[in-house]
């Protein structure tokens, strides 16, 4: 009994210096306001980001290589994937009834040798990915969410009607 009483007191012993102790994980580094990007992208105006030279570095080669491709990261239902020697009926027929269905969205049909694969929907972030995913019926039980390089969207400008 005394024995354990010992090692209670010593564990609690150590506890209490240990969280009492200053530890010091990070180092402060100054930070650089990065410059602003001036080829006429909205989203440059509005953003203040606030980081190192290499960091705005990467991330004007970044946008550069999205604005040259057309696309950038984002997410997409797959509907369907598969192969074999009906695949490519089935995937078209998952593209038409989907295009039916939800005509706001757009489906996309590729061909990955050996499979057809069919993914909906142009998503930024996951969560609106998820909000269409619980809207879809039940004939789309088994689709889920990837990640995929999405279209760039349009940007409205302001008080343009469509």
């Amino acid at each position: 009994m005394v024995m354990l009483v010992r090692k209670t007191g010593f564990l609690l012993l150590v506890a209490l210096v240990a969280f009492t102790c200053r530890i010091k994980a990070q180092t402060a580094r100054p930070i650089v306001s990065a410059p602003t990007i001036s080829d006429g992208s909205f989203i440059w105006q509005r953003l203040n980001v606030v980081a190192s030279s290499e960091i705005s570095d990467l991330l004007k080669q970044q946008y550069d290589q999205n604005r040259k491709n057309g696309t950038f990261p984002g997410y997409r239902l797959q509907l369907y994937f598969g192969s074999g020697v009906q695949a490519r009926a089935h995937a078209e027929k998952i593209r038409t009834d989907f295009n039916v269905l939800y005509p706001d969205i757009r489906v996309y049909l590729s061909f990955k040798s050996p499979d057809f694969i069919v993914r909906a929907g142009d998503f930024r972030t996951k969560s609106d990915a998820l909000k269409v995913l619980k809207s879809l019926t039940a004939g789309y039980a088994n689709a889920f969410i990837v990640s995929d390089e999405i279209a760039s969207p349009v940007l409205a400008v302001q008080g343009e009607n469509k």
